[in-house]
Order: C-alpha cells, then sequence, then structure tokens
C-alpha cells in the first residue's frame, strides 16, 4: 500500500485531496463499524443537530479523511520543504514565549485537520519531539517512523521508555508534542466529561506537565479549502496545572472540545473516543438509539 499511495504524494495538493474526498465516501459507505463509531460520536456530541445535519457531517468528515488518508504521501515522502511551504501560522508567539521560560513545552495535538504538519513547522525553529503509538505492523511502522523522523523530530513511543525520554527531553527545554485523545488503558486513565459524556481521558499529559512544570499550549492544524494548504494556530490552555488528575483531565478535554468546534468536520470522530464508560453508563456503540 505505501507504494501505491507514494506517487499521490507528486500531485498538486488539490487534485490529491479531491480524489481523497471521494475515497472517504466510498470507504465509509462500505465500512458499516467505522460509520456506525462515526455516527454515535456526532449524535452524541451534538444533540442540537437534527438528524439531517449528524449524516450532512458525517459525510463532511469522511470526505476529510479521505483527504488525510491521501496526504499521507507527502508526509511520508514528499521533500519537507515542499509541505513547510504549504503552512501559515497563526499566534507563533505563544510558542516563542514558552519556550523562552526554560522548563519545555507540551503542545496539546487532538486528531483535528492534519496534525502531522506540526512535524513540518517546529522542528525548524526549536529542538521538537513527539509522542506516538506504535502500530503492529513493522513495514508501516518503519514507513511512519522515517517519515515522521526524516525532519529532525524525536519520537517517543507512549510505552515506559519512550516517556522517560519524553521526560528527559522537556527538562532539557525541548518541545513535546502529546494527542491526548486517542482512547488510553484503563489504568493509565481517568473518567472525564468529554462533550458533557464520560470519557477515559489518559493521564500521561498532566504527568508530562508536572514532571518539570513545563508550559502548555494547544494547536490546531485546519485544513485550507482548494489545497490551499494548512493552518496552525496556537492556543493557551488553562487548568492543567493542578494536582488533580481529574480537575487536568476535565480542563484537557474542554480545549480539545473548543479546537474539535473551529471545524468539526476535521475531527476523526471515527475512534470509539466514549468506550469501556464508567459502571452504570450505557456503552453507547452497542445501541444505535441514544437518550435525548
Amino acid at each position: 500500500m505505501c507504494c501505491l499511495l507514494a506517487p499521490f504524494g507528486f500531485l498538486p495538493l488539490r487534485w490529491s485531496q479531491a480524489i481523497g474526498s471521494y475515497l472517504g465516501l466510498i470507504l465509509i459507505s462500505y465500512n458499516k463499524k467505522r460509520a456506525h463509531i462515526a455516527r454515535c460520536n456526532i449524535r452524541l456530541c451534538f444533540p442540537e443537530k437534527t438528524h439531517k445535519e449528524r449524516e450532512e457531517l458525517l459525510k463532511l468528515t469522511a470526505k476529510e479523511t479521505g483527504k488525510w488518508f491521501m496526504e499521507s504521501s507527502y508526509v511520508w515522502f514528499r521533500n519537507p520543504q515542499y509541505l513547510a511551504q504549504k503552512v501559515s501560522v497563526t499566534n507563533p508567539e505563544l510558542l516563542a514565549h514558552c519556550y523562552e521560560q526554560g522548563r519545555g513545552v507540551v503542545i496539546i495535538l487532538p486528531h483535528l485537520g492534519n496534525w502531522e504538519l506540526l512535524n513540518f513547522y517546529i522542528p525548524q525553529h526549536y529542538p521538537f519531539g513527539a509522542m506516538y503509538k506504535p502500530v503492529t505492523s513493522p513495514l508501516f511502522e518503519k514507513v511512519i517512523f522515517n517519515g515522521r523522523s526524516r525532519v529532525g523530530s524525536s519520537l517517543f513511543a507512549t510505552e515506559p521508555s519512550g516517556i522517560r525520554k519524553a521526560l528527559k527531553a522537556l527538562k532539557k527545554n525541548h518541545i513535546v508534542a502529546i494527542l491526548p485523545d486517542h482512547l488510553p488503558s484503563q489504568k493509565a486513565a481517568v473518567y472525564a466529561p468529554f462533550f458533557n459524556y464520560p470519557a477515559l481521558t489518559g493521564k500521561l499529559t498532566h504527568a508530562l506537565v508536572k514532571s518539570n512544570q513545563s508550559e502548555l499550549l494547544l494547536a490546531s492544524v485546519l485544513r485550507k479549502p482548494k489545497g490551499q494548504g494548512f493552518e496552525i494556530t496556537f492556543y493557551e490552555v488553562e487548568g492543567i496545572h493542578t494536582n488533580n488528575a481529574i480537575t487536568s483531565a476535565t480542563a484537557l478535554n474542554k480545549a480539545i472540545e473548543k479546537s474539535i468546534l473551529l471545524a468539526p468536520e476535521q475531527y476523526q470522530w471515527v475512534y470509539r473516543r466514549f468506550a469501556h464508560p464508567p459502571e452504570g453508563v450505557r456503552d453507547i456503540y452497542k445501541t444505535n438509539k441514544l437518550d435525548a
């Protein structure tokens, strides 16, 4: 699949994204499991929307997910300078100010737009690393690792040895990005509201920030229309610097919610974000109906 995907990285971005839009619609129509997960998430998070509006959001999400898939060929194989030219940045002074404090910077990076593009901006200006979840396929693991690290980024697996490396990087005043909306293991998480529904939320972000009293920012990487590129925006986040893990997780989820609402169609709704609910709370993926 990697060999098949690579040539698309040499097409104009607009063409590749157009192909991705159609591909996303085809895949969501055949992958009933992912379509069901996305419908459940959208219905839960946007109860005010009508059925027609939610179905339209599902279609838009499928298109954007298809674009993200096709963009992988640029991320993994295309000249990094091409991608760097496709990125514009809002509020870079926030990142500069946090870095100047000398305690390291943790960046919250939701699965929104194309988060991979942060990797083609920050290493040009600051020492940078990112937490990542290894994939099971050795071939894909190599392709993804090489594609992400070829611009000078360090990669830290979300396992004990990788976490230790990330903590050392923060002590050296490096910038470390983390995608905090993965579904974590229950022992590494607490329940915190996400769109007013309890969701397992990882404690790793809180641990990273607390270890060196590091600065914290949220970054969104939104896709511009018609192949014009991507916009990285940095935001301040409050409420994370606390000794209470649940309070911290609640603030984390609230920040992620705000970024999602900027462009809800660009969020990865196909994740089982609300899996393994607490005792007494319904598993939304086991039914087609939610309480009103």
